[in-house]
């Protein structure tokens, strides 16, 4: 009896072990790294001057945020100003006379039918967490059935962030 316990623990302890192993890959490959890992939209972007244009996604009857998600690979002073995410705080000096470099209008369309548009705002509309900066672009209500399709146009040569790794999110409006 103590033999075939000998034999058979370490094929149960080794089976369990890949279980857990392989439960863990799966469940971290259904999470996407940021907070908003519910959200509609989540796609890389170059913020080059152009346009970028999420697919279409369907949404409930509610608000819906749409920003820009960055790390930071630059020291803190120098992404804040980039992004347009000071708070007033700032001493002007510390920012160059280009930034802030990310620059955008953006549209959301119903069926080819613009329902919503607007621009970056000056203010902050930000977050900031340990790992990412996120610039909130603007809002927009959602019509519950319905499809949308968000459209921003960077309007200044935002690529010095392309090292940040952008992110456009869509995102259920959510109180933090």
């Amino acid at each position: 009896m103590k033999r075939m316990f000998a034999r058979t623990w370490p094929r149960v302890a080794g089976g369990a072990l890949c279980a857990l192993l392989i439960a863990q890959v799966v469940l971290a490959g259904g999470r996407k790294e940021h907070p908003y890992r519910h959200s509609e939209v989540d796609i890389p972007v170059s913020l080059a001057v152009g346009t970028v244009r999420t697919p279409e996604f369907p949404v409930i009857g509610q608000w819906y945020d749409i920003m820009i998600q960055v790390e930071k690979p630059l020291p803190l002073v120098r992404m804040q100003c980039m992004m347009g995410v000071t708070s007033g705080l700032r001493d002007p000096k510390d920012c160059s006379s280009n930034d802030p470099l990310l620059r955008a209008d953006w549209t959301v369309f119903d069926s080819g039918r613009v329902v919503d548009r607007g621009t970056t705002p000056t203010r902050c509309a930000c977050k900031f967490e340990s790992k990412y900066i996120y610039k909130f672009l603007g809002s927009f209500a959602g019509e519950a059935g319905k499809s949308y399709v968000v459209e921003v146009k960077f309007t200044n040569d935002g690529t010095p962030l392309n090292v940040a790794n952008p992110h456009l999110i869509v995102i259920r409006h959510r109180k933090n």
